[in-house]
């Protein structure tokens, strides 16, 4: 039976997934762009998506072959995953020169919103592979 819990080895499976896709989504100049673009409302509308397709992947995922007991399960499932996804992403930003938290936050914030867009469902098939 899958494990419920989120553990460590559930972790390295989210950040290897989420630097899967955040990585070659970071450095495109696209994405740069785009995020110095994007209306704050569709960001927004964004990040919603990415929530609710995680949490359709995983209670989907999940709910075949095992079974989640609770909805807060769920949920510390989809939050987990997208909380490290942000981190993961906003890491690898920083590290190539594209994360300009203290100059420009709001782009900054679209710019992470944007990559973990994708990343966050790498994190997500991943995850659920690996168990």
């Amino acid at each position: 039976m899958k494990r419920q819990t989120i553990d460590s080895r559930d972790l390295s499976e989210i950040v290897i997934g989420s630097v899967v896709l955040a990585f070659p989504i970071a450095v495109t100049e696209e994405v740069w762009n785009l995020s110095e673009e994007l209306s704050l409302l569709r960001t927004v509308l964004l990040l919603l998506a990415s929530l609710v397709f995680i949490a359709f992947f995983v209670k989907t995922s999940y709910h075949h072959d095992y079974s989640f007991s609770s909805l807060k399960q769920v949920l510390a499932r989809v939050f987990t995953v997208y909380g490290v996804t942000l981190i993961v992403v906003s890491a690898v930003l920083f590290l190539i020169g594209k994360l300009p938290l203290l100059t420009d936050p709001l782009v900054t914030f679209k710019r992470v919103v944007i990559v973990s867009f994708a990343a966050s469902f790498a994190a997500t098939v991943v995850d659920s592979i690996g168990d």
